[in-house]
C-alpha cells in the first residue's frame, strides 16, 4: 500500500468534521505563510502548530456550536477550523510579544 492510499484510507475512515478541520487548519498555515511569513523557521513551525492545535480543538468546539446554531454542516467545522487556526496563531505571536517586552525592561 503506499503512502498516497494510506492516506487515502485514513481520511476516510475520520468523521468528516475532523477532516474537515483538518483541511480548513491546513488552508490557514498556507494563507499565514503567504501573507505574513516569520522570518525564523522555529518561529514557523511552533506557529504552524499552534494554528492547528487551535484548529482542531477550539475549531471543533466553535464548528459544533455553529453548527447546532446554523445547521451548516461540514461548513461550519470549515469556518470555524480556519477562524480558530488563524487565531491561535494570532495568541502566539501575543504571548511572545508579552514574554519579550517583559525579557527587555
Amino acid at each position: 500500500m503506499t503512502f498516497a492510499e494510506t492516506v487515502r484510507t485514513l481520511f476516510g475512515q475520520m468523521p468528516e468534521q475532523v477532516s474537515a478541520l483538518m483541511l480548513s487548519g491546513a488552508a490557514g498555515a498556507y494563507v499565514r505563510a503567504v501573507f505574513a511569513p516569520e522570518a525564523s523557521w522555529k518561529r514557523r513551525i511552533v506557529e504552524g502548530l499552534a494554528g492547528a492545535f487551535g484548529a482542531i480543538f477550539l475549531g471543533g468546539l466553535v464548528g459544533h456550536v455553529l453548527d447546532s446554531v446554523t445547521g451548516g454542516g461540514t461548513w461550519a467545522y470549515l469556518a470555524a477550523g480556519f477562524i480558530m487556526g488563524e487565531g491561535g496563531i494570532a495568541a502566539i505571536r501575543g504571548v511572545r510579544r508579552l514574554v519579550l517586552e517583559r525579557g527587555e525592561r
